[in-house]
């Protein structure tokens, strides 16, 4: 059985502790391996930290791992998009995504002052965010949870953090044509990332997605574990269609939140062999053009 033949469970979207997950690079390479997966992606938000570790884990246990990142576009309209292969030593990658964490740093300073205007006192260090990683919103829900204003991640973030909540703040509004074609001049592999959960529907019709294709994009995030069987099956065929990649993931973040757990979105991934050869042979494409 050649490698790729032995490819027959894949997660291409999961987070660590390097952005908002619970688990570290290292442990969330152990527990890829306990639920079988053959091919892992690690695609924190905005971060290329954790990559070291998760590939040095995932080659000890025998994974095929792939180094992502996602990056929020769009704003509030969750326009997420997934780049594949990346590299901590693309120098523009590295700077713009600087730029966001440097907008992160100010963000919780931001959430501290919006808490404390709904009469709840929190400060920096309730956050707890772990050295080397930037405040992300599942902090400020623990946080929360710690001191007792909320039972969950996910009741916090219904109560103050969603979007439109007393305690959203905004953040930087990266221009998606603009990150795709970023992703074009490093030769790096891009795909739109759980379609079904952009707020903006009109973000998605199949006129918006063939000018993301026409600006660079490769693939769609058909098979994510909050996509219906039917919205799977849907976004599955949208992306066949217009002849780009189709991916699946988790979205891996934590055992007990609202994410889904590894290999969950694979019920619906009936074509993952061909799918992830596809990924593959894209990106040996790219890179030899980029060569």
């Amino acid at each position: 059985m050649t490698q790729m033949d032995a490819a027959l469970r894949a997660d291409l979207h999961m987070h660590s502790t390097s952005s908002d997950g619970k688990l570290s690079p290292e442990e969330l390479a152990g527990e890829v391996l306990r639920q079988n997966i053959h091919t892992m992606a690690l695609t924190d938000h905005e971060t290329m930290t954790g990559l070291a570790a998760a590939k040095a884990a995932a080659a000890a246990s025998g994974i095929r791992f792939i180094p992502g990142v996602e990056i929020n576009t769009a704003g509030e309209e969750e326009v997420h998009l997934l780049f594949y292969f990346v590299d901590p030593s693309m120098q523009e990658l590295a700077e713009q995504l600087a730029a966001i964490n440097l907008d992160r740093q100010l963000r919780a300073q931001r959430f501290v002052e919006r808490f404390g205007e709904l009469g709840i006192q929190l400060t920096q260090e309730d956050f707890q965010v772990p050295e080397g990683t930037f405040c992300h919103r599942p902090h400020v829900a623990d946080a929360l949870v710690r001191k007792g204003y909320a039972t969950s991640r996910q009741e916090a973030f219904q109560r103050y953090l969603a979007v439109g909540r007393p305690g959203y703040i905004s953040r930087m509004k990266l221009d998606t044509i603009k990150a795709i074609e970023l992703a074009n001049r490093l030769g790096l592999v891009v795909v739109l990332a759980h379609p079904g959960l952009i707020r903006n529907q009109s973000l998605t019709t199949a006129e918006a997605l063939k000018t993301l294709k026409e600006a660079g994009l490769h693939g769609i995030e058909a098979h994510h574990a909050n996509h219906t069987p039917a919205a799977c099956a849907y976004w599955d065929k949208t992306a066949r269609n217009l002849g780009l990649l189709v991916t699946g993931g988790s979205d891996f973040h934590a055992f007990k939140d609202s994410h889904g757990l590894i290999g969950s979105h694979l019920n619906t991934w009936h074509e993952v062999n061909k799918d992830i050869e596809a990924l593959y042979d894209l990106a040996a494409k790219l890179k030899k053009e980029d060569a």
